[in-house]
């Protein structure tokens, strides 16, 4: 019989202290958002999952925290806000600067705020990789079908009204298509007579003529320079230019016109959070990888049993409604 695994009681394990109000800076180090009134404050975040809104209901519940759960309209995603309370005000101190969200540099993730992160964005990545997301994931949304579906139909699809022939004027001969080749390789052999003369094209008097002549052309110079004021170079007016002006060092904050267009642009503000987030993780000894936009996050990567099993007994066991394959262990 193969014993069970103990579980090592750990100093910034949730047995650790008792739950309070600071620790929804769990949901703060993912994907949460605060906002201040006054001198009250509420804390609001998005998850995947109605399992993790039942989860945090009753988390942010036993901190004395009223709490409301709305469907986004997204298939799966609930919206987990808390009503504006005077409990959430040192968090809003720590966390605010003006509007922007700012990560404390003195940030403490322990058994507490990580079961918090946990069951808001928590997920296996892979038999060996756990994964704290940073950002909830895009939910896929189908492409629009323009055709049948909608009842509408493209351009493309309608059908092309001919228009009806109109006889040309008297003494106007019709321009009519060149015959494809196909067909004039059918065609019989024309009967030889006298060649019909070519007919000359007309050029335009400001045709500049062909633009490539085949032979290198030198610069022509006008060696016998008369009175005449078009003769040669020499005889025209110079014009002295001012010098240039220096350029300025320093870029100037004016918005481009292509700014904006990468879906995957990082604030830089939001960049400094996530470092001081992975410096935290490390702090209590879950060493992570970032996990950029591009490569499906931001996210941080527990990476290997051991930081996982690390992870596991700091957050402690699954909470009721939560399944087992999406918590750590």
């Amino acid at each position: 019989m193969t014993p069970a695994r103990s579980r090592q009681l750990s100093l910034f394990g949730v047995e650790a202290r008792p739950p309070t109000p600071m620790d929804l800076e769990g949901l703060l180090a993912g994907a949460g958002e605060v906002g201040r009134m006054g001198g009250t404050a509420k804390v609001s975040i998005e998850v995947e999952d109605a399992w993790r809104a039942d989860v945090l209901r009753a988390e942010c519940e036993q901190r004395g925290l009223v709490v409301a759960c709305e469907p986004t309209g997204v298939e799966d995603r609930w919206t987990v806000r808390t009503a504006y309370a005077a409990l959430l005000a040192p968090l809003a101190a720590r966390w605010l600067d003006g509007t922007a969200k700012v990560a404390p540099r003195d940030l403490v993730l322990d058994g507490r705020r990580l079961r918090l992160w946990v069951a808001a964005a928590g997920s296996w990545d892979g038999q060996r990789a756990y994964l704290l997301r940073l950002a909830p994931s895009r939910p896929y949304v189908p492409e629009e079908d323009d055709g049948d579906a909608e009842g509408r139909t493209d351009a493309a699809d309608l059908p092309v009204e001919e228009e009806p022939a109109v006889a040309p004027p008297a003494g106007v001969v019709p321009a009519l298509d060149p015959p494809d080749e196909e067909s004039i390789e059918d065609l019989p052999d024309a009967p030889r007579g006298k060649p019909k003369k070519k007919a000359t094209p007309l050029i335009s008097t400001f045709d500049p003529g062909p633009v490539d002549l085949g032979v290198e052309v030198e610069d022509w110079i006008d060696d016998n320079r008369d009175g005449w004021p078009d003769s040669g170079v020499g005889d025209l007016p110079t014009v002295e230019l001012d010098p240039l002006a220096e350029v300025a060092s320093e870029r100037l904050d004016v918005p481009d016109e292509n700014d904006n267009q990468d879906e995957h642009a990082i604030d830089r503000q939001v960049a400094d959070n996530w470092v001081a987030i992975g410096d935290a993780l490390a702090t209590a000894g879950l060493i992570a990888v970032f996990v950029g936009p591009k490569a499906g996050g931001p996210a941080y990567r527990i990476v290997g049993l051991r930081r996982v099993t690390r992870l596991a007994e700091l957050v402690g066991e699954p909470p009721a409604g939560a399944p087992q394959a999406s918590w750590p262990r």
